[in-house]
């Protein structure tokens, strides 16, 4: 039923169009219409207007589709445009990093009683994002077991197992590691561990029951073991007496984003009278 009122329509619409151009050409030039020639002029006018923009678009589509398509021109320009894309994207890549090891180098600068290794990380466990990373720096680059792993932020973890030309690093955010530290404020002592599956990833145990601690104040790191002293750790979130109630504890904010790792330093040793 649909289809025939179309085509009736359409028919109609045919038929008027045809009766109009016959009186255009039968009849004589006049300056004044009457009302039904101007009314179909009108309505024609309409019809023309929309047909030709069905047209046009049509035309366009057909164009860009079958006949652009097979163009070898076009097909060079969309090639070139493509490669251009992948250059400026592989270029900003470029700009990154320059800036992430330029921040690296002076950081390294300021440390100058560091010796230190640049490393890029190239291996992290899925099961145990926070847990370890692996990186490109090993033996035969004077890397040795227990070296600690820092960022300009703060610290980062220390190396577990050491290959020819990788090594493995335990992050502080794990619940296997420990490192000994202090408030930086007080000087109240103390160890802080990584706490699975928590936010803040960081617990610092063991603070003295007197100690004032208070959200706001940063940790870092004692010197107590192969870790070098001062390297900042985190900032203290919260506070409060353990169970037994003969110490404290506090839940630390880590400084370094540890879901960003992508070049780190390794403390192959102090410089001596540093």
């Amino acid at each position: 039923m649909k289809r025939t009122r179309i085509r009736r329509l359409l028919a109609a619409g045919i038929l008027v169009l045809l009766l109009f151009l016959l009186m255009r050409l039968t009849g004589p030039e006049r300056e004044e219409l009457t009302v039904l020639e101007a009314g179909l002029r009108d309505g024609l006018g309409f019809v023309q207007a929309g047909v030709t923009l069905v047209g046009n678009q049509v035309r366009g589509v057909f164009q860009r589709f079958f006949l652009f398509s097979g163009d070898p021109e076009a097909e060079e320009l969309r090639r070139q445009i493509r490669d251009l894309e992948g250059e400026v994207v592989a270029l900003r890549e470029y700009q990154m990093q320059n800036e992430r090891l330029r921040e690296l180098l002076d950081h390294r600068d300021e440390n100058s009683r560091y010796q230190m290794l640049t490393a890029d990380v190239i291996g992290r466990n899925p099961s145990n994002w926070f847990g370890e990373i692996k990186v490109n720096r090993g033996a035969h680059h004077g890397v040795e077991r227990g070296m600690a792993v820092v960022l300009p932020a703060g610290l980062v973890g220390r190396v577990i197992a050491v290959a020819p030309n990788t090594s493995d690093v335990l992050l502080i955010t794990d619940h296997r590691s420990g490192v000994g530290a202090v408030v930086q404020e007080i000087r109240t002592p103390g160890v802080v561990k990584g706490v699975l599956n928590r936010t803040p990833p960081l617990r610092m145990v063991y603070l003295s029951l007197d100690a004032e601690v208070e959200a706001g104040q940063y940790v870092v790191t004692s010197g107590l073991g192969l870790v070098p002293k001062g390297i900042p750790v985190g900032r203290i979130v919260s506070a409060q007496k353990d169970e037994a109630g003969l110490t404290q504890t506090a839940e630390v904010l880590a400084l370094v984003d540890f879901n960003h790792l992508e070049e780190v330093f390794i403390i192959l040793d102090s410089v001596p009278g540093g």
